[in-house]
C-alpha cells in the first residue's frame, strides 16, 4: 500500500468485522459525519445517514454503529484495504480523523508450482 496514514492503522483479516472509530466526536453535534474510502475517496454516506447507492457490494456490508458515528464493515475483504476518513462539521469548521486498513489472510496465485502464500 502507498499511502500515509496520520492517526491509526488497522490489520483485520479476510472476513472478520471491522469497526471503524470516528475520533473527532464533539458532542451530540456529530451524527453522522461523512466517511470517505477506497477506492479514490469514495463517498460511504449521504447528508442524511443513509448510505451511498453507488457502493455496489459494499453497500450490504456497511452499516452505522449504535452511537451513528462509526462505521462497521462486515465480512472484510483485500479490496477494503486502504485509507479511510471521517469528517464531522463543527461551528464551520471542518475536523476530520484518518485511519489506515491493512487487510490480513492468505491469497492464491497461480505459478507453474500453483502454490499459496501469506500477505502480511
Amino acid at each position: 500500500m502507498g499511502f500515509f496514514c496520520a492517526n491509526e492503522t488497522v490489520n483485520p483479516s479476510v472476513g472478520t468485522a471491522l469497526v471503524l472509530v470516528c475520533n473527532v466526536s464533539i458532542g451530540d453535534s456529530t451524527i453522522y459525519p461523512i466517511w470517505l474510502g477506497p477506492p479514490n475517496s469514495t463517498k460511504y454516506n449521504t447528508n442524511s445517514g443513509q448510505f451511498n447507492p453507488n457502493l455496489g457490494e459494499k453497500l450490504r456490508r456497511i452499516n452505522w454503529t449504535k452511537n451513528n458515528i462509526d462505521l462497521q464493515l462486515d465480512s472484510v475483504t483485500f479490496n477494503d484495504a486502504g485509507l479511510y476518513k471521517c469528517e464531522a462539521l463543527f461551528q464551520q469548521n471542518t475536523y476530520s480523523y484518518e485511519i489506515c486498513v491493512t487487510v490480513k489472510g492468505k491469497f492464491k496465485y497461480l505459478s507453474e508450482l500453483n502454490s499459496s502464500s501469506d500477505l502480511f
